[in-house]
């Protein structure tokens, strides 16, 4: 009976490090072979669509089933002493979030310089096109995605005529991009939802409503609708997430705790039915001269929101005197964005401005623009002037005044936001 013991405790342990080891195997086989479909995509031209990268991997990964299934037929003798392959950990292993680092490492290693600078613009879609009205993907959307490889575009009531019209021009857009590409609006809840109005939905409940109720649940259940509407659309960012605290239809309310709450399940709703959400606008709306300790009951929310996994915020254009002494804009402060958001707060995420063409008449476009990722921003949201802002970026790097790991360094929060719930779909595990 003992001997039976013993060699079932063989056996065991045999399987278990045969299994991490077929496991080790398809991991690094699998990492080698979305390096090798993301570089060929590249030289070729290809477009770095997710459709496309799956079905390159699933074609790859027919030889990674067979490579797996040999290692199943090994024979496990066991073994008087442990062997090196007895020390694997599960650790060893490449996980999702290894995996994620992989892929966003190797799409941005293959960037051309061009392209890594535009992937930091979100803009509307007439600002790439040079249309007064956009409603509908052609031509011109292509040939403009492929001199401009933007990274996100932003949608307003203009874009929006029908169900049809918005779904076919969306699913058009992001077939065009080089690039995953993040399709936002706004969408806030209550009569001044974009989207709803648009296409005459039934109303979900404002923010302002949802605050008075107190009851967090429902801030989900409502964020959780209009990401059921959004996704199925084609929207895949909605920054219309108010921390701030102020009385209104788009704030939450005044107390801290109770928008601190409602924040925080409305990132939940909405991230875990496939939308991103971006908090607005950091750390207020108006200039209060307050310091960071006097800031604390509105900095709450946003500290509530990024504990939830919030995928973005926002940085207002007004100043934070009591921060930085000075008038300088929030969203071109470090103080404000490295200091304050990222110290203090701890936040990692992607940093967004507020729309830079708030600020023409204090900088040129391409002066706000650079200032902005020299401040520590990770994206410019809708500068006056987009090629002036794009290009003033692009000679910045060029010329040394930020260097390209700066810009490699925003590309992999963005990145890391686009890919992260396609990661099993892209390995076929």
């Amino acid at each position: 009976m003992e001997d039976k013991m013993n060699n079932n405790v063989g056996s065991e342990r045999n399987t278990r490090r045969e299994l991490r080891r077929q496991r080790r195997i398809k991991a690094q086989i699998t990492a080698y072979a979305i390096t090798g479909v993301l570089g060929i995509s590249v030289v070729s031209g290809a477009f770095f669509t997710v459709s496309k990268i799956v079905h390159a991997v699933k074609a790859y990964n027919a030889q990674v089933e067979e490579t797996v299934a040999e290692a199943r037929e090994v024979d496990v003798e066991p073994a008087a002493v442990a062997s090196p392959d007895e020390n694997i950990t599960d650790s060893e292993v490449m996980s999702n979030d290894s995996m994620l680092d992989h892929i966003v490492d190797t799409c941005i290693s293959e960037m051309p310089l061009e392209d890594k600078v535009a992937g930091l613009f979100m803009i509307t879609p007439e600002q790439l096109t040079g249309s007064d009205a956009v409603i509908k993907a052609g031509n011109t959307t292509q040939d403009a995605l492929s001199t401009y490889a933007v990274g996100g575009l932003f949608y307003v009531s203009k874009n929006i005529k029908d169900e049809a019209q918005i779904k076919d021009m969306l699913s058009s857009t992001a077939s065009m991009s080089k690039y995953p590409l993040f399709i936002s609006t706004v969408e806030v809840g209550g009569e001044k939802s974009i989207v709803a109005n648009a296409l005459s939905l039934g109303a979900v409940a404002s923010p302002s409503e949802l605050g008075a109720s107190g009851n967090p649940d429902e801030a989900y259940n409502t964020a959780s609708k209009v990401a059921d509407y959004l996704e199925g659309y084609g929207f895949n960012m909605n920054l219309g997430v108010n921390a701030n605290l102020a009385d209104g239809g788009n704030s939450f309310g005044t107390d801290s705790q109770v928008v601190s709450s409602m924040v925080a399940k409305t990132v939940e709703g909405l991230q875990t039915f496939g939308v991103s959400a971006c908090l607005q606008y950091f750390p207020e709306t108006i200039n209060s001269g307050n310091d960071a300790e006097g800031l604390a009951d509105v900095l709450a929310p946003f500290k509530a929101g990024i504990d939830a996994g919030a995928s973005m915020i926002m940085v207002c254009t007004a100043p934070s005197m009591g921060l930085t002494g000075d008038d300088t804009p929030s969203c071109l402060s470090p103080t404000v964005i490295q200091d304050v958001l990222r110290g203090q707060l701890g936040y990692d995420g992607i940093i967004i401005t507020d729309s830079l063409s708030d600020l023409a008449d204090r900088y040129s476009s391409a002066d706000a623009a650079v200032a902005a990722i020299q401040a520590g921003a990770d994206m410019i949201f809708i500068p006056a002037d987009f090629v002036e802002s794009y290009q003033g970026v692009l000679a910045a790097v060029q010329n040394g005044t930020i260097s390209e790991d700066r810009i490699n360094e925003s590309l992999k929060r963005i990145y890391r936001v686009k890919y992260a719930g396609r990661v099993d779909e892209i390995t076929n595990e």
